[in-house]
């Protein structure tokens, strides 16, 4: 009956368009076709009221168009839905499944180490440390420590290579006010053992690091003197980080995404048991554990083993990559107006250096760190 209807309603149309004296338009110029179209409903078609041997797609198939009724839920990130049925969906993106010791790429995928060859066009950028919610979601340290200019200030635009890779962190004598400052109080010890959240947020560390007003300087640019005292050169390096292959841009991995990792980012990367802890500032350390350098319990070093395996393995098939066997690295963690705490990768000891440290017998160095 409707295919009726709409054949009186177009003979009407047609008569008013004889009267105009305007020309009739073709079947194939109203988008009608004689193929069949394969995303169609087998009797979801119209036909052409000038001539039957042309059809139109009026109901679209939602099962042939790729949508099923299965729940996607678990492993899809973006789902669709038909809008012909609701109850057929599509997955347009895929969830990931990162672990970590995976390679993280530029086009916000992971894989392992061994399947990769740069055939394959992805473009590695760093190595998954820590996942939750089944891998869909973690944290991710870049390839290589990040070098520094003579003015021992970080360059973008040629991020490992330079005069070496060691820098200050900055802001010498300045105590960052929007910082939660970890110093050698007994209570850092419980703050360890049960992983104060604020140990973990390296992100928002940095983020509070480069909004903080900067201190009257009196250096001038281009020294090293300005580099410790007037600006917060590790953090702002990681912040300016991007890889080159991937470029400024990138949606996923470009600049500003990064951020300097916190001290217990670092222990994520090490691999921590953080229950085993025993040791968390000078007032209950051993001998051994002098104020400084706080001890390693609690260190495992199991992450850290898969993350060098991941980046020795990039580094043999050709890719930019160096291990983490060199330390102590810095970390966003504050301890004091004087110092900030640092990672010994080498040995997961637990400590803290002095600001300005930038030279060849005190020097940390930095690697940046992505949310995904």
């Amino acid at each position: 009956m409707r295919y009726v209807l709409f054949l009186i309603a177009i003979l009407f149309s047609s008569q008013a368009v004889a009267l105009n004296c305007e020309k009739q338009p073709t079947c194939e110029e109203l988008n009608y076709s004689k193929e069949d179209d394969p995303q169609c409903a087998d009797d979801g078609y119209i036909l052409c009221p000038f001539d039957f041997s042309y059809k139109k797609c009026a109901q679209p198939d939602c099962s042939k168009m790729g949508f099923t009724h299965s729940n996607k839920s678990a492993w899809c990130e973006e789902i669709i839905y038909c809008p012909q049925d609701n109850t057929y969906s599509l997955c347009k993106t895929l969830q990931l499944q990162c672990e970590i010791g995976d390679v993280f790429f530029a086009d916000r995928t992971c894989g392992k180490a061994s399947d990769w060859s740069k055939e394959s066009g992805k473009i590695p950028v760093g190595i998954v440390y820590y996942v939750e919610e089944g891998g869909r979601h973690g944290r991710v340290i870049n390839l290589k420590n990040l070098w520094r200019g003579s003015d021992y200030l970080f360059h973008a635009d040629s991020p490992y290579s330079g005069l070496s890779d060691y820098m200050p962190w900055g802001y010498q004598n300045y105590d960052l006010t929007s910082l939660k400052n970890y110093d050698g109080s007994p209570e850092i010890l419980n703050a360890l053992q049960t992983r104060d959240p604020d140990l973990y947020k390296g992100e928002e560390n940095t983020k509070l690091i480069l909004e903080a007003k900067a201190p009257d300087c009196a250096y001038q640019k281009n020294t090293k003197e300005y580099a410790q005292y007037c600006v917060p050169t590790a953090a702002l390096a990681a912040h300016q980080f991007y890889p080159p292959e991937a470029g400024a841009d990138n949606l996923y991995v470009g600049q500003g995404k990064w951020y300097l990792p916190s001290w217990g980012e670092w222990m994520e990367v090490y691999g921590y048991d953080n229950s085993q802890i025993v040791c968390g500032g000078p007032q209950n350390c051993t001998t051994a554990d002098s104020a400084n350098n706080e001890g390693t319990s609690g260190a495992v070093g199991d992450h850290k083993k898969l993350i060098e395996t991941a980046l020795q393995t990039l580094q043999e098939k050709g890719a930019g990559a160096e291990k983490l066997v060199r330390g102590p690295f810095w970390s966003s963690t504050e301890y004091d107006s004087f110092s900030a705490r640092t990672f010994y990768m080498d040995s997961g000891h637990r400590s803290a250096y002095n600001k300005k440290n930038a030279d060849n017998n005190y020097h940390a160095y930095v690697r940046a760190s992505l949310k995904f």
